[in-house]
């Protein structure tokens, strides 16, 4: 789904709008308590949205893919709820309400509920079974997401610290650290440098119920 650019803009806002804002791995697009004058449509990459939680530690609670329309704050006029991160370079464009026709309201109303499904089923990651379980699960998600991938031999891969696998297990670091380590050590995975390879992506399946 591409909705297309505002009717009524600007000469600048259409060109922003068509060819989109770019992103750098690591860039933030907002922050939580930022105004919310937009949504915004992610054309290419990865984006993450990250909520503190009481204890002072930052959770994954939902992965933006290509052709998710996001920043659904605006169409309350509220402050942004949370952070969105860029974990890979990414293009967004954003999308001004005031320009919308029915139809177009329509294909984000079906976006918006598409990702409330996903959201449904991808927060199993974060509190149904053993962190092992977890772990195996995520990976494997993201394994199929722009932070994966396949080597030359064809074991998929995962661009991922243990940082931001525990932010999306809702683990600490040092816990995911050692499953990790003991993961290695089962011959599950091999870790690099932000580089984790699935070395038996069918014994992950099983550990993660797939």
């Amino acid at each position: 789904m591409t909705i297309p650019p505002a009717t009524n803009a600007s000469p600048a806002q259409v060109s922003a709008e068509l060819h989109g804002r770019p992103l750098r791995r690591g860039d933030t697009l907002y922050y939580s308590g930022d105004l919310s004058p937009s949504l915004y449509q992610l054309e290419t990459g990865l984006l993450r949205a990250v909520r503190l939680t009481a204890q002072g530690r930052n959770l994954t609670v939902r992965h933006i893919y290509p052709g998710d329309v996001f920043g659904e704050e605006a169409l309350h006029g509220l402050q942004r709820t949370h952070q969105v991160i860029a974990l890979t370079e990414a293009t967004v464009r954003p999308i001004h309400l005031q320009h919308l026709n029915p139809d177009e309201l329509l294909l984000i109303t079906r976006s918006l509920a598409s990702q409330l499904q996903r959201i449904m089923t991808d927060g199993v990651h974060i509190q149904d079974g053993e962190l092992r379980e977890r772990i195996a699960r995520y990976l494997l998600n993201l394994s199929s997401s722009s932070l994966g991938g396949r080597h030359a031999g064809g074991q998929a891969f995962v661009r991922a610290t243990h940082e931001l696998i525990a932010e999306g297990t809702g683990a600490t670091r040092e816990s995911v650290s050692k499953l990790i380590g003991e993961m290695r050590d089962d011959g599950l995975l091999s870790p690099a440098y932000r580089c984790i390879t699935l070395t038996a992506e069918s014994e992950l399946k099983r550990i993660a119920g797939l």
